[in-house]
């Protein structure tokens, strides 16, 4: 029998907060605006980068389009990508132990593709993955469709599938799919009015419930 988890990224498998700030602030000063709070752009992220800038620059006017100020902010974040990034406690650990129990990865998230791979690579978690999705290959969560595209490429029933998250756009995203989910609340997410099957604090406690959920 297949079956396979399908992770989020950030707030999840990793704590990137310092390094999505850093990616913002450098693109704000090189528009000549000053820094915001590590902790004010982190309460902007969870729906793609776009957003992120755009929440991140409501009070300055920025002198080009949204996208061209995106496609800077991904190059900067890209350059730099482990800047204040670290894997969480346990993570590479239960990642291990949930593949020899016969989990497929994979990891599904809003943020940029190249941003993600560089971030699974240098962390070590790349190998251990069937598949990353990033942003801007399907419609971002809340949207379902990464994660039915990965079902059915693997063939795998969604009774026989968890998706794991920190963030309400996970959760709700994981409803739509019919998959049961997951809430990480370590991560830097919030539920908002998402109803998840389970919540952990941890990864350790994440990778108990997964093992004993899906045979």
């Amino acid at each position: 029998m297949k079956k396979i988890i399908m992770f989020d990224l950030d707030g999840t498998l990793i704590n990137s907060v310092g390094g999505i700030a850093n990616s913002v602030n450098v693109t704000r000063q090189q528009y000549g605006f000053a820094p915001l709070p590590e902790d004010v752009i982190t309460s902007f992220t969870g729906d793609g980068a776009k957003k992120l800038l755009e929440r991140s620059c409501a009070d300055v006017v920025l002198p080009c389009p949204i996208e061209e100020a995106v496609k800077k902010m991904t190059e900067n974040y890209a350059a730099d990508p482990l800047h204040n990034t670290f894997l969480y406690p346990g993570v590479l650990e239960g990642l291990k132990e949930l593949s020899k129990a016969g989990f497929l990865l994979a990891v599904v998230s809003n943020k940029p593709q190249v941003v993600g791979e560089k971030i699974l690579t240098g962390l070590g978690v790349m190998p251990l993955l069937c598949d990353n999705i990033g942003g801007g290959h399907f419609p971002l969560k809340p949207a379902p469709d990464a994660f039915l595209y990965l079902l059915e490429k693997y063939s795998i029933a969604k009774e026989n599938a968890l998706i794991a998250g920190d963030n309400h756009t996970d959760i709700n995203a994981a409803n739509a799919a019919g998959v049961s989910s997951i809430f990480c609340q370590y991560g830097f997410g919030f539920l908002d009015n998402a109803v998840p099957t389970w919540s952990v604090k941890n990864f350790a406690e994440l990778v108990q419930i997964a093992i004993k959920a899906v045979k």
